[in-house]
């Protein structure tokens, strides 16, 4: 971690902070939208057709995505802090080697160096992609 300037790691913590409240927000939000459960009630009424009740699922399915991912990035963020704390914070995962403090000022919960990254997006692109 001493790579990292005490400046460049107390802008980081509070981008990190920063989005941290926003996600949870995001995310009390998501479980509190009246108006999503409203519409996935009325189209479970009779007599409802089966694109009642797609368009239903359909809208149940993307609030649990979204909320599945923003809660994923509050995992990454505490993470983050984790390692600030273990002073294991700016190290590459992969190689031990020095994150670029511009890298992690533009993407805070970064594990990995720019070389080591765009080596593992090659190797598990595939992953990310569905099949049928």
């Amino acid at each position: 971690m001493n790579h990292l300037s005490r400046k460049d790691l107390e802008k980081i913590s509070e981008k990190l902070r920063a989005r941290q409240l926003a996600l949870l927000e995001e995310v009390r939000n998501e479980f509190d939208q009246r108006e999503n459960q409203h519409l996935i009630e009325l189209m479970r009424r009779e007599p409802g057709d089966s694109g009642d009740y797609s368009m239903a699922d359909e809208v149940a399915d993307l609030n649990i995505t979204m909320a599945d991912r923003q809660i994923h990035e509050l995992r990454d963020i505490d993470a983050a802090f984790a390692r600030v704390k273990s002073e294991g914070f700016g190290l590459c995962v992969d190689c031990g080697a020095n994150i670029e403090p511009a890298r992690l000022l533009a993407y805070p919960t970064a594990v990995r160096c720019l070389v080591c990254q765009e080596r593992h997006e090659r190797l598990f692109a595939q992953e990310a992609r569905p099949t049928l």
